[in-house]
């Protein structure tokens, strides 16, 4: 072996250092970085400042962002405190912001970042790619989405854009009107799919959604925060509730963690986890006997006057007593004349008003005899009666037995709540995640009921959120002509007339629902992967008072098409694009669905700006554009009366595009791919045509539109001048360019149909003049509530209903899904994330444990020996995942909280908190064809059920 000999270097000794001379040569360089600090130094120095937002995040807020750039880089944002003061005494919305949209800055160029087109190049989850141009990744895509249209049908190509991870602009709308409108995909309706769904809401008010303007909050004199955290997911809201302490408001608490909005509260009621519907019984029984009901608004507003048969456990129908009578016209007592009488506004009443005249006085109380049409009487009694007496089996005290909140307490709130000027219940998306969900918010429904607090009137209503009507269907709608390919370019007139029947609508929206693209997730999941399933179906995991398996029940909805499934039974899903959402993360036992239904999909593509969970298992990942490099339209969240807007504040990064973009060149690459192979035109599962080989002509509108800047300031001027909320905010010409430079657009004026229609929920009137608040139609104008009896609706006779012993309120036990184990896994939207979005920041991630935690009680924790920071194991029947114990005296004992949204491969094995969660499908739930209970779009299914998991928590040196 050679051995090399290395030669010494001379030294070379250093000259003497003239400090005084040196600092002055460095003082007389031109300016230049020396060291970080020069960098953080010079974050106060800029090019320009840039009115951006977070337009793809699913947050349900909308803020305006000023986005500081220096030398092509977004160095930092601030919150844009430009909202106008509205009212002299009620606070303005200013500021509006939080940590995440306060970091995107640094989020947008981490490493999570994906540059360009890549396509799988080993198997699935290999984490193997071969980098692609755009055109050869679009050509492919192309060619494989008509291959599905030609041999399997349209219907096989499934679209998924999650809930709200959507613009109202001109990004995510163009996909959906490429893929559904274009192509006849179908649209994966994930609003329940997440658990976000009311059900209880929409079973007792036929509302999916319910609220009004923010600023309305601070106009209440008592406010129940109920299975709520706003101080965590809330953050630009939750201060109008904190500020109406000032006033002299009391909130109250309703959770059993002491969380970040409890220690607020006037008052917390430390409800045992899953029993909040027999509070709600606690409190109607004390509303009930010590008389707090407001008698005259429940008469008008509620069915607690109808009339239920004794012998059947019905309403009493119109076809119970006359022939051709309608199932659904129904009846009350008429104390004045002492004769039953049909009330107007039911679903099937001639007359859309529940106004009463001055010679109907509904009686609440009674028994009576009716001779039916068969000539047999029956014993009838008003619903008044049925809820006093299931009423007085949730005395207080034996409430307490069942919730562990002290029964003077329970009469206190509900004495405070009955005797309030203005009450309202803050009860957000995270109440809807449980299996009794739909229990718990119809207990909420009763008590705003009997006092008069469903709305109508500022301050009041059960607070869910909801949306003015999006401002995309300017552009895309076909309007009255129904859904058509081709972009509008003439001006959009407003609706033909000025009010609806909300009940009407829905009976249209209903019948539209059952026919459209959108699919339901959860029954989706059910009918097209079958190991999913069988644990979603498992007898054990479901409600055990059930008289029948629940199979038999999901197979009698699905035969009946109460759920619609696209593509139905039968015929594979072969091609799945989604585009935003996180699939493998937030769907219910992702792992199962990963190795089974995913693994069956011939080709799945994803578009998105950063790497994902799900995007690691897709065979095309497309960068998308992040959202300080593209103009939009923030969706439009009712919390405040402003359209919030988002301009490109940097060019796009890597080659990255625009959705606007995606979906322009992608429909030319069909179109042309289309000609080449001669595909012929085809009828979709809902029976309309489509020209491939015309589609990027007719979606352009011939050129009008295109993609690129210019295109893309064409469709936002158009849309702000056209849309429902901004066509009357006086923009004129060049629209976007003023509403670009301010952030927002202050909404004027908006035609009171138009409030009615599409996914709004706020049936109130709009006006400058005050907060808006919701229901003011029911209330003031006297329509009928779009449910069976037009009225709030406390009793349900559905037979589903009353075979589970649900036409009324009742409390039952949380399920065992998942097995029979000891701990509720329960959780909530982290605090430092917007979903898995942010759940990668470094800068987030410090502000934590930096990895996944539990919440773990001390109880729980010393008895199984676990302290904190320990790794744990969660396990039960379906699953089990790793993470670290954050032992806290915060945590009700029996519960572990798990915070949602962290990605798969921050885990060991990727298995999740989302991997124990069976999820099981509740009947109920199911139920169409019964007036309000009728699946459309976000309405009436099954939702994802992950706050109710069975587990064990064991430390992991000690498992088996």
């Amino acid at each position: 072996m050679a051995t090399i000999t290395a030669t010494r270097a001379p030294l070379k000794r250093l000259k003497p250092l003239d400090a005084s001379a040196r600092l002055e040569e460095l003082l007389s360089r031109p300016y230049e970085y020396r060291s970080w600090e020069d960098v953080y130094r010079d974050q106060w120095t800029w090019d320009k400042v840039v009115k951006v937002t977070h337009t793809r995040v699913n947050c349900i807020s909308a803020c305006s962002i000023d986005a500081y750039v220096k030398d092509g880089i977004v160095w930092r944002e601030e919150q844009n405190a430009t909202y106008e003061k509205s009212f002299a005494d009620v606070p303005d919305f200013n500021p509006r912001g939080c940590p995440m949209g306060c970091v995107y800055s640094s989020v947008m160029y981490d490493p999570t970042r994906i540059k360009y087109p890549m396509k799988r190049a080993g198997k699935r989850g290999d984490g193997k790619w071969e980098r692609l141009s755009w055109d050869q990744a679009l050509t492919e895509i192309a060619d494989k989405l008509i291959d599905v249209a030609e041999t399997a049908g349209s219907d096989c190509i499934v679209y998924d854009n999650g809930t709200t991870n959507l613009d109202f602009g001109i990004g995510s709308p163009m996909e959906s009107h490429l893929f559904t409108t274009g192509l006849g995909s179908t649209t994966i309706d994930s609003y329940a799919g997440v658990g976000d769904l009311p059900t209880g809401l929409i079973q007792s008010w036929g509302l999916y959604m319910s609220e009004g303007t923010a600023d309305d909050w601070f106009l209440s004199d008592y406010i129940l925060v109920w299975i709520g955290n706003p101080s965590y997911t809330k953050v630009p809201e939750a201060h109008f509730m904190w500020e109406a302490r000032y006033r002299g408001a009391k909130v109250v608490s309703i959770a059993p963690d002491y969380n970040a909005s409890t220690i607020h509260a006037d008052r917390w009621l430390n409800v045992r986890f899953g029993t909040d519907a027999a509070l709600a019984l606690g409190m109607v029984s004390v509303i009930l006997e010590e008389g707090l009901h407001d008698v005259a608004y429940i008469k008008e507003q509620t069915d607690l006057p109808f009339l239920v048969r004794t012998d059947t456990g019905q309403y009493l129908r119109e076809s119970d007593v006359y022939e051709d009578g309608s199932d659904a016209v129904f009846f009350v007592w008429n104390t004045l004349t002492g004769r039953k009488e049909s009330p107007t506004g039911s679903w099937g009443s001639t007359y859309s008003t529940i106004a009463a005249d001055e010679e109907l006085d509904p009686a609440l109380e009674g028994s009576h005899r009716v001779r039916l049409l068969n000539g047999k009487t029956v014993t009838v009694r008003p619903v008044f009666e049925l809820l006093k007496k299931r009423a007085a089996e949730y005395t207080p005290e034996y409430v307490e037995t069942i919730t562990g909140v002290a029964a003077n307490n329970i009469r206190v709130v509900a004495r405070e709540f009955a005797a309030a000027k203005s009450a309202m219940i803050y009860s957000s998306w995270g109440a809807c995640k449980h299996y009794h969900s739909d229990l718990f918010q119809r207990g909420m429904a009763y008590m705003c009921a009997l006092t008069g607090n469903s709305g109508g009137k500022p301050g009041t209503g059960i607070k869910v959120s909801t949306w003015w009507p999006p401002p995309n269907g300017a552009l895309t709608s076909g309007g009255m002509m129904g859904p058509q390919v081709r972009l509008n370019t003439a001006p959009v007139p407003e609706l033909p007339v000025d009010r609806v029947s909300v009940q009407e609508l829905s009976k249209l929206t209903f019948q539209a629902g059952r026919h459209g693209h959108a699919t339901p997730l959860i029954p989706w999941l059910y009918a097209h992967d079958d190991k999913w399933a069988a644990i979603a179906s498992k007898q054990e995991y479901n409600d055990p008072s059930l008289p029948r398996p629940v199979k038999d029940y999901i197979e009698e909805a699905l035969a009946a098409g109460w759920q619609p499934i696209s593509p139905p039974r039968g015929k594979r899903p072969q091609f799945l694009y989604f585009s935003g959402p996180n699939p493998l993360r937030r769907w219910p036992n992702p792992a199962v669905i990963r190795d089974n239904l995913w693994a069956s999909i011939d080709t799945i593509v994803t578009l998105d700006f950063r790497m994902s969970t799900s995007a690691l298992w897709a065979d095309y990942v497309l960068p998308g554009c992040g959202y300080y490099e593209k103009p939009g339209i923030k969706y439009t969240s009712t919390y405040v009366p402003y359209v919030v807007v988002g301009d490109r504040a940097v060019p796009p990064l890597y080659e990255s595009k625009h959705e606007w973009d995606v979906a322009f060149l992608l429909a030319k690459k069909i179109q042309e791919r289309a000609i080449a192979r001669g595909t012929k035109p085809y009828i979709d599962a809902q029976g309309g045509e489509h020209r491939l080989d015309r589609l990027y002509d007719d979606m352009s509108a011939d050129g009008v539109y295109e993609a690129g800047p210019e295109g893309e300031e064409r469709a936002l001027d158009f849309i702000l001048q056209n849309s429902a909320i901004t066509r009357n905010s006086g923009l004129g010409e060049g629209a976007w360019a003023k509403a670009a430079e301010k952030g927002m657009v202050k909404i004027k004026a908006v035609q009171p149909s138009a409030l009615a229609v599409q996914f709004n929920s706020v049936f109130s009137d709009y006006t400058e003049d005050r907060p808006m608040y919701s229901c003011g139609w029911f209330v003031e104008r006297k329509n009928p509530w779009p449910t069976l009896t037009g009225r709030q609706q406390f009793y349900i006779d559905h037979l589903w209903f009353r075979e589970a012993g649900e036409e009324l309120l009742v409390h039952k036990e949380p399920v065992n899904a998942g097995g029979k184990y000891p701990l509720r896994m329960t959780g909530g939207h982290t605090r430092w994330s917007m979903h898995s979005i942010w759940r990668a920041s470094e800068e987030l991630l410090r502000l934590q444990r930096g990895e996944p935690v539990a919440y773990v009680s001390v109880i729980d924790a010393e008895a199984r020996g676990i302290r904190d920071h320990d790794q744990i194991r969660v396990r039960n029947d379906v699953g089990k995942f790793e993470l670290r114990a954050k032992v806290s005296p915060a945590v009700q004992p029996g519960t572990i909280i798990v915070y949602h949204a962290w990605e798969g491969y921050q885990f060991k094995d990727w298995a999740t908190q989302n991997d124990v969660a069976a999820s099981p499908i509740k009947p109920t739930n199911l139920v169409g064809d019964y007036g309000q209970l009728h699946y459309r779009m976000a309405s009436y299914t099954m939702n994802h059920v992950p706050k109710e998991v069975a587990v064990e928590v064991e430390l992991v040196e000690h498992a088996q």
